[in-house]
Order: structure tokens, then C-alpha cells, then sequence
């Protein structure tokens, strides 16, 4: 990690625990520490109320003094505890201030499989004391680490790694992690996070992709300072940049740092401008930087909405107001008609070529679904081809949902609905040709020959099949029912 001051006024210095996480992690094993234990020890809405500074429902259930229930009181509540109990539950000295609470919070997140436990600072950046303060885990990680791919490579690079949970969760399918943040104290508390954990992180300090010129990685990892603001209040939150530029820069230099072939997913903000295309504006962040891109848009949000979301996110209290006003004046001064939220992905093309599909996802989506990025890109390449020449084959998670009302004759089926119960979850809907044809894709015929089946059985011209049923095919692979 580089020698770059961590401390901030009025906030721990993260570099000072690193010295005794070991027994910090001895100390949590033993108790059985776990997202599922804190979760039958303090209820599934414990966090809810903490939120809300309701701090009885917790402390009711931590009674018991155990060393699980005063490790909770120390991490989770940060409410202070007696130092007998804190010897107790093998918590070293370093880690407590004197009046007996923790010098910072830890969250345990369970994700895909994997358990990982992210030191953070104590409550949220509500206050606007501590403009550097290093949150925990959120939404926006969540979603980030929902649509990261998990197949095992080589090097990867968590970009504003903040407090360290992609990097973590990383870890676990790379040969080598490095974390990088132009936040001191986030990279301190990366390096605690691998220390706690036990594995090893590069976390290195910088800004965007100055810590690792000339170095290329298989995947990148961001969710950089995306919030489109009109200052730079928070660290976490605020790049100082105009507008969505901080999201622009990183689509056209990300290249550099990608290996031949390599993915890149982040967490973007992009305008909508009045008088402007807002999807051609995401699109142009692409123009000659030698990647195919996906934008997978989840959030269109009114300027209003927009900095009513993010003034509650910091809960600015009596300051609300003003901040509300001076940031809807600033969207207004730049006829900001609404802000889009999305992840973006790129794929690094060899032959300097490359294309950006945009989709607006609306759904609810599976809780990971990285794997889908790869997927996304494998689909581009072979719709690049012959379509008739591939054997397709419906993926595993689809379902066929029937709806059907009784007539004279039996059962009169109304409508047929095609669903994923993984990655993107598309739905849609299809007829009883349409629904024959995908259960013959089984991976064994080219389509050529099922739409010469297909057409004998209905009576109908071969090239009438194909024309009528090949569009449908293809929009059935780009949202990946069908799998070459």
C-alpha cells in the first residue's frame, strides 16, 4: 500500500488495526461470526433499525453477553461494552477506543456463494463531517457485485475499490487482485479487509487509472464517484467533474488497462439533455476506443427525484433545503431532463473494432448475474454469423407459463409466456409454433433444419418459415433464450 496519510479529522486511522487483525479474525471465528448467525442472533431487521437509530431491538437481543452477541454490540450496533466481555470475546485493546465501543464497523456479506467481512467507519457520511469517510456496503455494491463475471482469470483491478468488497469477493476467482482508490483511508481499510480475511491485495492509492499505467488486467471492477453533483462534498460519492464526465473518461481510457479479450463492468450516471439523444450520448463514449459495449440501463430518474434520493442517502438533515434547491438549479442551468443509472460492460476487441448495444432493463433481475455478461458478448459473436448454421439450444432456467380458460372442448390455452428464471429474467411471449420450435432446440439440429421441420408440419413454405421465425430467433439470442 502507498505511504499516504489515512487519517482524517475526528476518524480512525485503519492503519493502526492492521497490526492485531489476525486476532480480530481469531476472535470472530471463534464466536461463529457469519451473515447468517448475526442474522438469528439480531433478526433479519436488525439492519433496518439500525438505519433508524433504533438501537433496543438489537441490544435486546444481545443480552446474553456471549461472545457472538458482544461482538455484534461492538461492530454491528457500535454501542460500548464492558472490557471485561470485550477480553472475553478476544478482542485486542487497538481496536476499541476508551470509552469501550469499536473503533470501526464490520459487515459480513454473503454473496454468491461467498462470505467476505468489510471494515468500514462507523454510521454513514450523514453528517458531512467526513467527507472521506469509507461506507459500507450499499446498493450500488450490491448491484456492481451482482453483475460481475465470477469465472476464474488471471489479474483483476477494483477501480474507487472503496471499502474493499469487490476486491474480496474477487479474490476468491483471481490469480491477483489490485484495488486502487483516490481515497487514502479506502485503500488502508482495503488492506485491513485482506488482512482480516487473510488473502492478498495490492491496494495501492491514485486516482481513476493512474496507479496502474501500463499494467493490463482481464477484468475490471468499478463503481467510481458516479453521482452527478455539483460539487465534490463527498468522496465517495463526488468524482469534481462535470456532469457525467468522470463516467465518459473512464468508458475511453479503460481500454488501456484492459488485456487482449478483457471485460470491464462499472456503475454509470449518464444525462439526458434537452434537445439531445440521452442513449446516443452513452453510446458516443464508445467512438474509437476498440470495445464492444452493453449498457444495461436499470434507473431513469426526474432531477428531482434524482437529489431527493441522494440528499436522503446522506440525510442532511436542516441542510436539505438549501442543497435540494442549489442542485436542482444546477441540472436546470444545464436542461438535465432526467439522469440515467446503469451498468456498463466492455469487451477489448483485437481488431480495434466494436459495437454498443443498450437495453433497458425494467425487471427484477437474478441476485448474480455476471456470468451473463460473458454470455452477452458470446451471443454478439455468433449473431455476427449465419444464424441457420448453429445448433441452438433453449437455455436450462426458461419456463413455458400457460394461461388457459375452459371452453365446450376442454382447455382453451390463451397465451404462452416465455420466462428466465436466471440472469436477466426476460419474459415475453410466444405461439404454439414459436413454443414447438424452442423445444426442438436442443443443440443437436442446425436452425436451418428445424424451420424445414417446422414448415412441413404447418403447411407452409420453407422461406416463409424462415422469414417469419429468424427475426423472432434473434431477438430470442440476444436476450439469451437461445444459447449457441
Amino acid at each position: 500500500m502507498a505511504s499516504v496519510p489515512a487519517v482524517s479529522a475526528g476518524l480512525p486511522d485503519p492503519t493502526l488495526l492492521l497490526a492485531d487483525a489476525p486476532r480480530v479474525r481469531a476472535a470472530l471465528d471463534s464466536a461463529g461470526w457469519s451473515a447468517g448467525a448475526l442474522d438469528d442472533l439480531l433478526g433479519v431487521t436488525a439492519r433496518t433499525h439500525l438505519d433508524r437509530d433504533e438501537l433496543a431491538p438489537v441490544l435486546r437481543r444481545t443480552r446474553d453477553r456471549s461472545p457472538l452477541a458482544t461482538l455484534a454490540r461492538l461492530f454491528v450496533a457500535g454501542v460500548a461494552v464492558d472490557d471485561t466481555d470485550a477480553r472475553a470475546a478476544g478482542v485486542p485493546a487497538s481496536w476499541l477506543l476508551a470509552d469501550g465501543s469499536a473503533a470501526i464497523r464490520l459487515q459480513p456479506v454473503a454473496h454468491g456463494g461467498v462470505e467476505v467481512t468489510v471494515p468500514h467507519d462507523a454510521g454513514r457520511a450523514a453528517a458531512g463531517v467526513h467527507p472521506e469517510q469509507v461506507l459500507g456496503v450499499g446498493a450500488a455494491s450490491l448491484t456492481l457485485a451482482a453483475a460481475t463475471p465470477r469465472r476464474t482469470v488471471a489479474r483483476v483491478l477494483d477501480l474507487g475499490t472503496g471499502c474493499g468488497i469487490q476486491a474480496l469477493l474477487a479474490e476468491d476467482h483471481a490469480d491477483v487482485v489490485v484495488a486502487t482508490d483516490r481515497n487514502p483511508r479506502a485503500v488502508a481499510f482495503t488492506a485491513l479487509a485482506a488482512a482480516l480475511a487473510g488473502v492478498d491485495i495490492d491496494a495501492r492509492s491514485g486516482d481513476l487509472l493512474e496507479p496502474v499505467a501500463g499494467e493490463q488486467f482481464d477484468l475490471v471492477i468499478s463503481n467510481p464517484p458516479f453521482v452527478v453533483s455539483p460539487g465534490a462534498r463527498y468522496t465517495y460519492r463526488d468524482s469534481g467533474l462535470d456532469g457525467d464526465e468522470v463516467c465518459r473518461r473512464l468508458v475511453h481510457d479503460l481500454p488501456s488497462a484492459l488485456a487482449p479479450g478483457g471485460i470491464a463492468v462499472l456503475l454509470v450516471n449518464w444525462l439526458h439533455i434537452e434537445g439531445e439523444d440521452g442513449d446516443e450520448r452513452v453510446r458516443g463514449w464508445f467512438a474509437g476506443n476498440g470495445c464492444d459495449g452493453w449498457v444495461v440501463q436499470r434507473e431513469l430518474a426526474a432531477p428531482e427525484d434524482y437529489v431527493t434520493a441522494w440528499l436522503r442517502d446522506t440525510d442532511e438533515g436542516s441542510r436539505f433545503d438549501r442543497l435540494y434547491d442549489e442542485w436542482v438549479d444546477w441540472f436546470e442551468q444545464r436542461r438535465v431532463e432526467a439522469v440515467a443509472f446503469g451498468v456498463l460492460a466492455m469487451r477489448r476487441r483485437t481488431d480495434g473494432s466494436g459495437s454498443v448495444v443498450l437495453e433497458d432493463v425494467v425487471q427484477t433481475v437474478a441476485a448474480t448475474w455476471g456470468d451473463e455478461v460473458l454470455d452477452h458478448f458470446a451471443r454478439r459473436d455468433a449473431l455476427a454469423t449465419d444464424l441457420l448454421d448453429i445448433c441452438w439450444r433453449l437455455r436450462d432456467d426458461v419456463r413455458l407459463h400457460q394461461v388457459a380458460s375452459r371452453d365446450d372442448d376442454g382447455w382453451l390455452v390463451e397465451s404462452s409466456v416465455l420466462q428466465q428464471s436466471a440472469g436477466l429474467r426476460w419474459s415475453g411471449g410466444t405461439d404454439d409454433h414459436g413454443a414447438a420450435l424452442l423445444a426442438a432446440c436442443d443443440g443437436t439440429m442446425p436452425l436451418r433444419t428445424l424451420f424445414a421441420l417446422l414448415a412441413a408440419g404447418a403447411g407452409i413454405p420453407e422461406s416463409e418459415a424462415v422469414g417469419q421465425g429468424l427475426p423472432v430467433v434473434r431477438r430470442l439470442v440476444e436476450q439469451g433464450f437461445l444459447v449457441p
